[in-house]
């Protein structure tokens, strides 16, 4: 008999570890109970971060001859490119590449039919995104994370304007109303409450928490995006990471 090997998936404080940023907007480290004695270090390491306050200044050495990290532009360009790709494909539900590259692609063909100067790669690649259906329901804090949301439309509980959707990539249009199966309402209402409902949701979203329903009435602009992101995607670097 051949033994199957499970799929798992990294655990979340790792891969917060490695990206040294709270992508996802979740609760501290410290939160969690670490009891074996491998994680003494790594508790130490967050209580003196706690402990230790901003400072506003550095007093330097002209004298001193300072040797940066990253003598060399190209290491450092590679590992930005790699820290945003992956922490847009971790905030996202681990896009895959093939995706990405895609929809950047899109972007490239929509810049050269409009043949403006100025364009906005940032905006356009957060409208392409911020328009999936998954990626609604977490700003809209229905469920905790996107792949909570991948995990109710694959199991036929969302719909829009009526019909079940099944697809987790399904794009939104000014207009459609969604809505959410009897089933999972009282999982959803915990969602809710436990979320505290922050960051707050975008401004392009009408959502009644008494009947679940969300509405798209206005289009996506840097203004409603503020206040959501921990973090601010660089389409730049992924561009240069897709040729």
């Amino acid at each position: 008999m051949y033994k199957i090997k499970k799929l798992r998936h990294k655990p979340l404080y790792k891969k917060l570890i490695a990206l040294r940023t709270n992508v996802q907007f979740r609760r501290r480290l410290y939160h969690l109970k670490f009891k074996k004695k491998k994680w003494e270090k790594l508790i130490t390491f967050i209580d003196r971060q706690q402990n230790t306050r901003k400072k506003n200044f550095r007093a330097y050495d002209l004298n001193r001859y300072y040797l940066p990290k990253f003598h060399n532009p190209f290491k450092r360009r590679y590992q930005s490119v790699l820290h945003n790709r992956k922490r847009v494909s971790f905030f996202y539900g681990n896009f895959l590449e093939n995706y990405l590259k895609k929809q950047i692609s899109l972007i490239i063909e929509n810049k050269k039919k409009i043949l403006k100067k100025y364009v906005n790669l940032n905006l356009s690649f957060l409208s392409l995104i911020e328009k999936r259906l998954d990626v609604i329901l977490y700003r809209s804090h229905f469920v905790p994370s996107v792949r909570n949301a991948q995990q109710l439309i694959i199991h036929k509980h969302i719909k829009v304007n009526g019909n079940i959707i099944t697809n987790k990539s399904f794009t939104l249009k000014q207009g459609d109303i969604i809505e959410i199966n009897e089933k999972v309402k009282s999982l959803i209402m915990t969602n809710i409450r436990t979320s505290f409902i922050w960051p707050l949701p975008p401004k392009y979203l009408s959502i009644n928490y008494k009947t679940f329903e969300i509405i798209l009435h206005e289009k996506i602009e840097l203004q409603s995006l503020s206040n959501l992101f921990p973090f601010f995607p660089n389409i730049y670097f992924l561009l240069r990471y897709c040729r």
